[in-house]
């Protein structure tokens, strides 16, 4: 057994990946069963009896062309208007390894006799010519015909893979791959002609080869070869291509027979199912955008590391598909969580992925949009809590309807998603988490929209997700000890319970969050919740949570040393979580001790008793502290201090006003009663009935 490398096969452009398929198919059905292919450094590798130059000797004398035609279509060479410079050859050619496609074009000319059709047919009459050739073409003809077409219940449906039943607009791979073919061979005597071992060197091996074929077409599956704007040193350029690289990646596409699967027992017609095709998602990619999500989809082509035979890689390519929890994965999105969740089949190392774009004027290129290795993220299966929102929103956000700034956030969620199934990171997911709190701010925002397709908020996250998207960062802390105090409905006019529904009134009094700073906004919750609970006679302010800060993460808060923008963007995500399910507290960071204005004002904005003393709010000590009037608002604390027996080192503090403006913010940040105590021992002497003489 000999093992050869294949540089002219590679996982990119498409052309290449398919070549390296064919060369397996071929061998492996002409002239060694036992040989084995995989993908190593980027290079297809086949391990089999023929070594290199056995290799070359197979294609050029022996290879025997699968028979590839389409007498449904246009331009196919059956009907009298069409290039008759590749069909007509094979058709009279006497040599042997013709003898099959000689009687397959044969047959294809007797299916249209039998339907009275010498015209290119319209829609109907190329069903009718479908469902005849189904029956009538040999089984090596039906391996094309499977790849290409596929025949549902609702009529003829294309894998985007071979464009709409073999051709691409006016291109027919079917007729090209016959010119091809006499390009390569001697249609007389079978012989291969001149230039067709230097040409095979070069698409099998890499090796430099002259004499490229211009003006030549090969569609969409090689986009360097195609010519066009920027293609060479000039303003444009024109096509270049070496006919086996057209060969041998239509041999190649003939793997992805395509199929129709019926869920068991849905009772539903069938759909077209393609191997490893979803549909397109114009994110996860540099150039992504909403209009990449063409209707002809996206393909995820699998590289595996271990040599596997002919029927092992057909075996995957026929049952190729991606499974996300108990469903099969519909969009690019969902195939990346397949990816990250080993929901795909055992065995594949990476996937190359592909979308049919419109880049080239109006003619669609397999576009290459990335690598993503098969590596197992364990968080993933956690966005199975969204599934039934996100499919609901989608189809909401991409309406025509749809305001603009709805395809936006779709899209960031989207994004997120992708990044964390081919990166991995708490950081990562925090930015899921990040996307969904915009998303529901940006519905929040949009009553109608939400009215209109019945948008729901998004649902309550298990306690997990904070393990999952916990980075680490004094902005992630802060975060989720806010988020944990209950807030999200002074964010949004929501109604919590045990599911989360919008409240009938779009503007609530306890709704405060508005666009703006982030500290303004944080004062503004403050001073809503206190006053809500002091005229609803609740005992001790709201300000508790399930997560409490350290005092070192709200002394970076105050002295401005976090990132306002991400810390906004956590709270809006972390208030999506289900805080009344036991949520284990965060480890936070002690050190250093944040100013004494925030010692003075958070000992009158505690929720429970200092010390066993209840010290009663006073709304004019934070109106003060918003205002950023240091003075004003310590003098007032520690008056208030001292009302309730308390004796404070100081009588006045004098600090910046943004300082006291983010310490004002800070009150709302829940901390623990030890942190609370350290506050006081900073601040205070010790409680005046200590001060009295003993009797």
């Amino acid at each position: 057994m000999h093992e050869v490398p294949l540089p002219g096969c590679r996982p990119e452009p498409l052309a290449h990946y398919l070549k390296g398929l064919a060369v397996l198919r071929l061998v492996g059905e002409q002239a060694d069963a036992g040989c084995r292919g995989w993908w190593k450094d980027d290079i297809f590798w086949l391990r089999s009896a023929l070594d290199r130059e056995g290799l070359l000797g197979f294609f050029l004398q022996a290879y025997r062309p699968t028979p590839v035609v389409a007498p449904w279509n246009g331009g196919s060479g059956f009907f009298p208007k069409d290039r008759q410079e590749g069909i007509r050859p094979l058709r009279m050619s006497p040599a042997g390894r013709f003898q099959v496609y000689r009687q397959t074009i044969e047959a294809g000319h007797r299916v249209l006799n039998s339907l009275g059709i010498s015209e290119k047919p319209d829609e109907n009459a190329k069903l009718r010519v479908l469902l005849t050739a189904r029956n009538l073409l040999s089984e090596e003809a039906l391996a094309w015909m499977d790849a290409a077409v596929v025949l549902t219940d609702d009529g003829a449906k294309y894998p985007p893979l071979l464009g709409t039943g073999g051709n691409d607009g006016r291109l027919d791979f079917t007729n090209n791959f016959m010119q091809r073919l006499v390009d390569l061979f001697d249609t007389k005597t079978g012989e291969p002609r001149p230039a067709a071992e230097g040409w095979l060197r070069g698409c099998l091996f890499a090796e430099p080869v002259a004499g490229l074929q211009r003006d030549k077409k090969i569609g969409q599956f090689y986009p360097g070869a195609a010519g066009g704007a920027n293609a060479t040193t000039g303003f444009s350029g024109e096509s270049l291509i070496n006919p086996w690289d057209f060969v041998l990646m239509i041999e190649g596409a003939l793997l992805f027979a395509s199929a129709v699967t019926r869920r068991l027992g849905s009772g539903q017609p069938g759909v077209a199912s393609c191997p490893f095709t979803v549909r397109a998602a114009g994110v996860g990619y540099g150039s992504a955008h909403g209009s990449d999500e063409s209707r002809r989809g996206e393909t995820w082509l699998p590289l595996w590391s271990n040599p596997a035979s002919l029927d092992e890689v057909a075996a995957l390519f026929s049952e190729g598909r991606a499974q996300v929890g108990r469903r099969m994965a519909v969009g690019g999105v969902d195939f990346a969580r397949a990816v990250a969740s080993l929901g795909v089949d055992r065995g594949i190392a990476s996937f190359q992925r592909y979308g049919f774009q419109v880049r080239n004027g109006l003619a669609y290129l397999a576009t290459p949009l990335g690598r993503w290795p098969v590596t197992p993220r364990p968080d993933v299966d956690l966005l199975a809590e969204l599934d039934g929102w996100l499919d609901r929103f989608r189809a909401a956000a991409v309406s025509d309807q749809a305001p603009a700034r709805m395809g936006v956030v779709l899209r960031a969620i989207e994004r997120a998603i992708m990044d964390y199934c081919r990166e991995g990171g708490r950081r990562r997911f925090a930015e899921i988490v990040m996307a969904l709190g915009e998303a529901e701010a940006t519905l929040a925002a949009s009553p109608k929209f939400r009215k209109q397709y019945s948008v729901d908020p998004v649902p309550l996250l298990s306690p997990p997700w904070l393990e999952a998207c916990d980075d680490g960062s004094a902005e992630f802390r802060v975060a989720a000890a806010l988020g944990s105090a209950g807030i999200r409905e002074n964010l949004e006019p929501v109604q919590m319970g045990r599911r989360v529904a919008w409240l009938d009134m779009d503007k609530h009094p306890r709704v405060v969050w508005q666009k703006g700073d982030l500290v303004r906004n944080l004062s503004n919750v403050l001073y809503r919740r206190c006053v809500d609970a002091i005229r609803e006679g609740a005992v001790g302010l709201p300000l508790q949570g399930r997560c409490t800060a350290g005092l070192g993460d709200v002394a970076a808060f105050v002295r401005g040393e976090v990132d306002d923008w991400r810390l906004e963007a956590l709270l809006r995500g972390l208030c999506l979580l289900d805080w009344s399910r036991g949520v284990e507290p965060r480890a936070s960071s002690e050190e250093p001790m944040p100013p004494a204005i925030y010692g003075l004002l958070k000992l009158v904005h505690l929720p429970h008793p200092l010390q066993d003393v209840a010290v009663p709010w006073d709304g004019s000590i934070l109106a003060r502290a918003m205002a950023g009037d240091a003075s004003g608002a310590t003098r007032l604390a520690v008056r208030r201090l001292r009302g309730s027996g308390f004796l404070p080192l100081m009588e006045v503090v004098h600090e910046p006003p943004e300082v006291v403006r983010r310490a004002a913010a800070a009150l709302l940040i829940p901390i623990s009663e030890r942190a609370a105590q350290r506050l006081a021992d900073m601040v205070l002497r010790r409680a005046a009935q200590e001060l009295e003489p003993s009797a």
